[in-house]
């Protein structure tokens, strides 16, 4: 059985978490484990205060449980609490992942901004940044939403990291019974340059780079499993600018990390740190490194989603 740890506070974007999580684990046998990092050092120094650690301590595990009753229905054997001592959430986190061998992180959106969007937040983008695992950040106010997950999108380049966020992704789209789109960018900043060093004229350059693209992700498409309903779709433009406008139509967004840094671990940078940080629908980044990060959560699963 995987787990999928979900970062929870007092805040209403860890209701957001709590409520994508329950969307996952409902199409899966994920184990959900709900964890806070109180804020105090176990390292001996002179304020040292252990009344006021268990205060916190205290406060910690009952707001972790009091989050656990979101899970109204969910299975009580498939859920469990834990917290720690901790000065940095993000790097609480992190070890609770690897002690948990957790395939994903959950987390909301931290900072207030415009309505819908991700805007991760300073614990999140320390999060991302080195994870052991996939992480996910999900948008203010998602604990509302009813409609079901029916597209989802990854967004694809032809790197390695793209590629293993795609199959990631076919296993999600799978799982919810839903369409998987195949999204890739022609960068229109190289549309220019040809032609004004007297090369092909904008038009030709366009049409071949638009040529190349499709031809990419057909490939891909092609390489999903049959039983996965997969479709293209080709935007042109600022790949952030383009990718973060086109989840506005997604329910679940799937990007790979940045092509350097520790192997399997998350780096979100340029593109993909863009599109986290304006998607309006929950955001998937996979580690580097792993073919199919998810593939132990939802491998073969025949359930649909019906949430």
């Amino acid at each position: 059985m995987s787990t999928i740890l979900i970062g929870v506070d007092a805040g209403e974007p860890s209701q957001d978490a709590v409520a994508f999580a329950r969307r996952l684990a409902d199409v899966s046998d994920a184990h959900l484990v709900l964890a806070n990092a109180y804020p105090y050092s176990d390292l001996p120094h002179r304020a040292s205060n252990t009344t006021h650690r268990e205060a916190l301590r205290d406060g910690s595990l009952e707001l972790v449980q009091a989050m656990r009753e979101r899970l109204e229905g969910f299975p009580e054997q498939r859920s469990t609490v834990k917290i720690t001592a901790n000065t940095s959430p993000a790097h609480a986190l992190h070890k609770m992942a690897d002690a948990e061998d957790a395939a994903l992180i959950v987390v909301g959106s931290t900072h207030t901004g415009r309505a819908g969007r991700v805007l991760p937040g300073s614990t999140g983008e320390r999060l991302i940044h080195g994870s052991p695992c996939a992480v996910a950040v999900v948008p203010a106010d998602y604990r509302r939403r009813t409609e079901p997950i029916r597209k989802v999108g990854v967004a694809y380049n032809q790197t390695p990291e793209a590629r293993a966020a795609a199959f990631s992704a076919a296993e999600l789209a799978r799982a919810f019974g839903a369409e998987l789109v195949v999204i890739g960018v022609a960068d229109a900043t190289g549309f220019e340059a040809p032609a004004l060093m007297g090369g092909p004229s904008v038009p030709s350059v366009r049409v071949e780079i638009d040529r190349h693209v499709q031809e990419s992700l057909d490939a891909l498409v092609a390489e999903l499993p049959q039983d996965v309903t997969a479709t293209t779709k080709r935007l042109t433009g600022d790949p952030g600018e383009m990718l973060a406008d086109h989840s506005a139509y997604l329910d679940l967004l799937v990007t790979g990390s940045r092509g350097y840094g520790p192997l399997h671990s998350v780096l979100a940078g340029g593109v993909s740190g863009r599109v986290l940080r304006n998607a309006q629908c929950p955001v998937v980044i996979v580690p580097r490194g792993v073919d199919a990060a998810l593939a132990g959560v939802f491998a073969r699963t025949t359930k649909s989603a019906a949430v």
